[in-house]
């Protein structure tokens, strides 16, 4: 008996994938910042954090509806929420702003975790950018490309750890704030361009995969060619 190969569910190319998961992924991660500053600045402290967690809570209602499994708004929602807390009971902004420190110490340290645990970070969240096949997911090419990917966002929270905390010691709140966007939404875009990048390349240069792959590009070749 011979297996059918697994079908890919569209060509598996880097730009077209980010077009589409990048401004999920910025406002996911950079949408409770941008609530919380808006709020904060316009109504006081309290309705910032509101805000920020409103933002996150209809965030993942939009997703849940839309049938995606929402794993990163899962966590974005987590982090509202751990968010909310210190910042009502502490009643600081500062100190609400200052939590993204700690935060980001804990999601390396979770990255980390993950590879220890054989359940790379980077595979949590792969179906919602593409829908790989079962049978890929359980190739070698897709367990090492998604541990290689664990290790370089782990290396980005912890870089951003120490960045923003240099920020708080060194900036005023304002500044603070600018220095957690930029060093935020900018790089989770090029973090996850990469990533695509890095696991299309992995698959393409897989004797295993490599045939698959050109036969579904040269596939969609032929669908748009009139």
């Amino acid at each position: 008996m011979v297996l059918a190969e697994p079908a890919l569910p569209e060509p598996l190319g880097t730009a077209a994938i980010v077009r589409r998961a990048g401004p999920r992924l910025l406002c996911d991660g950079f949408g409770p910042l941008a609530a919380f500053f808006t709020g904060w600045k316009l109504l006081g402290l309290t309705a910032g954090i509101t805000l920020a967690v409103v933002f996150g809570v209809s965030v993942f209602v939009h997703e849940r509806r839309q049938g995606r499994p929402a794993m990163v708004v899962r966590l974005a929602l987590l982090i509202v929420a751990i968010r909310a807390t210190v910042g009502f009971t502490s009643g600081s902004a500062r100190v609400y702003l200052a939590q993204e420190i700690g935060i980001d110490l804990l999601l390396g340290c979770g990255v980390l975790a993950s590879l220890a645990a054989g359940r790379p970070f980077a595979s949590w969240f792969v179906q919602e950018i593409y829908p790989i096949p079962e049978e890929m997911r359980q190739s070698w090419t897709y367990r090492r490309a998604m541990r290689n990917i664990t290790i370089v966002w782990a290396v980005y929270f912890f870089a951003r750890a120490v960045t923003r905390l240099t920020a708080l010691l060194t900036l005023s709140t304002n500044g603070y704030v600018l220095v957690a966007a930029l060093s935020g939404a900018p790089f989770l875009v090029a973090i996850l361009a990469w990533s695509v990048y890095y696991a299309t390349d992995a698959f393409r240069r897989s004797a295993e995969w490599a045939p698959l792959i050109a036969a579904a590009d040269a596939s969609s070749v032929r669908s748009r060619t009139p």
